[in-house]
């Protein structure tokens, strides 16, 4: 077990008990939605994302604090709606002016052994524009004495309030909302060999209130006129997730192997699998390709645009509740230099109807296709 923690959960170098800092910059490029798929017919700018994230985690004795602050600058133009050309081909509408707002996220954990469970419990706030949240949870791991394996379980809640400002300049649009949101997990890992570790999740999650998207609207082809995004004020959702991971001593590398099962009631059912290698070279580099593959089926609701009203008026063609599938290729390089670890990586991510698991007769022109360049540095005290 020794060998596998030391290649694949942590860094060469590193100890448990020190204090731990790191910062992460990612910049987050969307792709041009080119003419084709615009209604103007000319490519369309898309959202860029600048982000900043410090963690701090300060063992306490027996106790560990954690601290995480994020800071994210938003720019750009998003789908607004998708309607068809004069052959009938969804294209898509974006919003008209560029919109820049700023996000600032504070999560705090802290951790400790009682009754023989470690427990975590935590406690977050997010502030953007136009939107609020509080957050808060607890965490419970229970590991026997001698045993291979550990039982875990969490819930969490969040409270979010959304007021629309800029980019809504529709006159239906909402002025406030607010939306609950309950998550409930189970797992278990275990110890299949010196070499070898499993886990498997169960979630289940609970979403109550305003779920629209106040930013989005649909288009009705009878009255060639739009209508508000709206979506059923509540959501279930459950998800079953498996994780391998294998160290290969001779070659000083680790497989990590991911899967995950979604579905809810909004009949949206996804997949996803994830494949990663991580190669150390020389004790202190670590090499990490990745590859990841992800499909889903549409939500109930959703059209790509309506030739009438609903009759329960539901509406939305969000590219988010269609159907399609997406691959993304991501290479991380990180570096141990004494008390300090560098690195960076690069990922690239390309939503389409051709990489979805069953076949989609119409491909929402909104999917996005994206590109993060990210540095990382850390310290260890």
């Amino acid at each position: 077990m020794s060998a596998l923690t030391a290649a694949a959960l942590a860094l060469p170098g590193v100890a448990a008990a020190e204090v731990q800092a790191d910062a992460l910059y990612a910049h987050y490029r969307e792709a041009d939605i080119s003419g084709s798929r615009s209604a103007t017919g000319r490519d369309a700018p898309r959202y860029t994302i600048d982000t900043l994230l410090v963690r701090v985690d300060a063992p306490l004795g027996e106790r560990v604090l954690s601290g995480n602050l994020t800071v994210e600058t938003m720019s750009g133009a998003s789908p607004w709606w998708v309607q068809p050309d004069q052959n009938g081909k969804p294209v898509q509408v974006m919003s008209g002016a560029s919109i820049r707002e700023e996000r600032v996220d504070v999560q705090l954990t802290y951790g400790l052994p009682l009754a023989g469970l470690d427990w975590a419990v935590s406690a977050g706030y997010s502030d953007e524009d136009d939107y609020r949240a509080v957050n808060g949870g607890i965490e419970a791991a229970y590991s026997p004495q001698a045993g291979a394996y550990t039982l875990s379980a969490g819930l969490g809640y969040s409270y979010d309030r959304l007021e629309p400002t800029r980019g809504a300049s529709s006159p239906d649009v909402i002025e406030r909302a607010d939306k609950d949101s309950l998550t409930a997990y189970a797992g278990v890992s275990f110890i299949v060999d010196a070499q070898t570790t499993m886990q498997a999740a169960l979630s289940h999650g609970v979403y109550d209130g305003y779920l629209s998207d106040p930013y989005k609207r649909a288009f009705i082809t009878a009255s060639a006129a739009t209508v508000p995004d709206r979506r059923p004020s509540e959501r279930h959702l459950w998800s079953l997730s498996a994780k391998l991971r294998h160290y290969f001593a001779g070659a000083g590398a680790a497989l990590h192997a991911d899967y995950r099962y979604y579905y809810d009631d909004w009949e949206i059912e996804a997949h996803s699998l994830e494949l990663a290698w991580h190669q150390t070279l020389a004790e202190t580099w670590r090499v990490i390709p990745a590859l990841r593959w992800y499909s889903q089926s549409q939500a109930y609701f959703y059209a790509p645009y309506y030739t009438a009203s609903r009759g329960d008026g539901l509406a939305s063609s969000d590219y988010r509740l269609s159907p399609y599938g997406a691959l993304s290729v991501r290479l991380d390089l990180r570096k141990v230099l004494g008390a300090w670890i560098v690195g960076g990586g690069i990922e690239w991510y390309a939503a389409d109807a051709d990489y979805a698991l069953g076949s989609v007769a119409v491909e929402n022109p909104g999917l996005v296709e994206y590109l993060v360049l990210n540095l990382r540095l850390g310290r260890r005290f």
